[in-house]
């Protein structure tokens, strides 16, 4: 819920088109819901009740209803939630219809879309102070908090403070098969996971146990039919007037396509990586702007030099120092123009020896055109370059040679014309 500035959060005025106030019974959840920006979407009747203001005017007044030294602090917890995408437990004083302050207790969880984001936030509160009275630890009746579990797309589930399961909602059902009795327990939602996750999930629920963290973990449940799913598993823990946990709360939230899409894209990468790897030429990936992101692991060994050194416009130490200002400008002249870059040039080796290379770098480019990275390669042509110097010097050999033969053939004619002459 957004919390805006709006009126004196001591006037006890409201508006004519308020609601009128009817009591609440200890046990109702005060429902809201708000978009994943955070602004109020939709109220119960207890909760407009409770308040006795409207939709509206709770949407802009929100915060006009914490007590003033409770907004701050509520204010930033929730701002923290909506960054993290993380469900939240607070306690604050909240105004009700007749002017008194009651402590309430918040929670609130995100419901999340195919793609991971958020869609909208599943909101309650409880008046805390009638619960305490009561001597009550629940958090509402039971058939609120039911109405609440089955509202979201989540599978929902409780346990006792040492882990034991004891409610499952009725999605847990329809995906697992199992029912409750068959589920309630301390480890058979473990029973359901993928073998490869067991261990890491009892491992990271046993420290959230041990030390009352936020819970969550990506792992694969079984469904009916007997398939995996990806889901991620987030869990509150919920405490007393003495802070102590009392109960913990917990979602699993369908990430299977997401996580599906993750996984190739990762494969995706590891053969990329071993093709880079096992190619003969040094390659390399710069970004829009000619900056170097990305060298493959031949580079590293043939320069000897680190990542750190090498990122952004590092190469540059490499090059010969005769020929980095030349090498340098006609990237630059590349980048400007967006075209095939190409050139040769030597590139010092880990041991001091500078061997030639054939550089050539392609933009790759957006959907619209754009350039977003360059993708290049050194290729090692020491062995031609040193072929192509030395049939260079032979070839001026054997032309210096040639011109010999021919001033000895003229002055030989010359000769054989004075001779004759003669």
């Amino acid at each position: 819920m957004a919390f805006a500035n709006s009126e004196n959060p001591n006037s006890p005025s409201r508006p004519e088109e308020a609601h009128q106030p009817v009591a609440t019974p200890a046990s109702t959840l005060l429902l809201g819901i708000a978009d994943a920006a955070g602004n109020v979407v939709y109220v119960s009747s207890e909760l407009l009740a409770f308040t006795g203001l409207t939709l509206q005017q709770i949407a802009t007044e929100w915060a006009a209803q914490v007590h003033p030294d409770d907004v701050a602090r509520t204010a930033a917890q929730w701002q923290q939630a909506l960054a993290a995408r993380q469900a939240y437990q607070i306690e604050f004083r909240f105004r009700r219809f007749d002017g008194q302050y009651r402590w309430v207790r918040s929670m609130g969880y995100p419901q999340l879309n195919e793609h991971n984001q958020v869609q909208q936030w599943v909101i309650n509160m409880v008046d805390v102070e009638q619960l305490r009275q009561s001597h009550s630890e629940s958090i509402g009746s039971w058939a609120d908090f039911n109405s609440l579990a089955e509202l979201i797309p989540q599978l929902v589930w409780t346990t006792d403070a040492t882990g034991f399961h004891t409610y499952f909602n009725q999605r847990w059902t329809d995906f697992t098969g199992y029912t409750l009795a068959d589920s309630v327990g301390p480890d058979m939602w473990n029973n359901l996971l993928h073998p490869d996750d067991r261990a890491r999930a009892r491992q990271v629920w046993g420290h959230s146990l041990a030390t009352g963290d936020f819970y969550e973990i990506e792992y694969r449940f079984k469904s009916r039919q007997n398939d995996y799913r990806w889901f991620l598993g987030q869990a509150v823990p919920v405490r007393n007037e003495a802070g102590e946990i009392i109960k913990w709360f917990g979602t699993c939230t369908d990430i299977h396509d997401q996580k599906m899409q993750e996984l190739a894209l990762r494969k995706r990468e590891q053969d990329f990586m071993t093709l880079a790897n096992a190619i003969p030429q040094l390659a390399w990936m710069a970004d829009e702007t000619g900056a170097i992101v990305w060298y493959n692991d031949r580079w590293f060994r043939f320069t000897g030099t680190t990542h750190e050194e090498m990122m952004g416009w590092g190469w540059q130490k490499v090059m010969h120092p005769d020929r980095v200002d030349e090498i340098t400008n006609g990237w630059k002249q590349a980048l400007l123009d967006g075209e095939k870059w190409e050139d040769t040039f030597p590139l010092r080796r880990h041991d001091g020896e500078f061997r030639w290379f054939l550089s050539r770098a392609l933009p790759v480019r957006d959907e619209e055109g754009r350039i977003v990275r360059w993708c290049g390669t050194n290729t090692d042509v020491t062995e031609q370059k040193q072929l192509q110097e030395q049939l260079e010097r032979a070839y001026s050999d054997l032309e210096a040679k040639v011109i010999f033969r021919t001033l000895d053939l003229e002055r030989e004619v010359q000769e054989l014309r004075q001779r004759i002459g003669e």
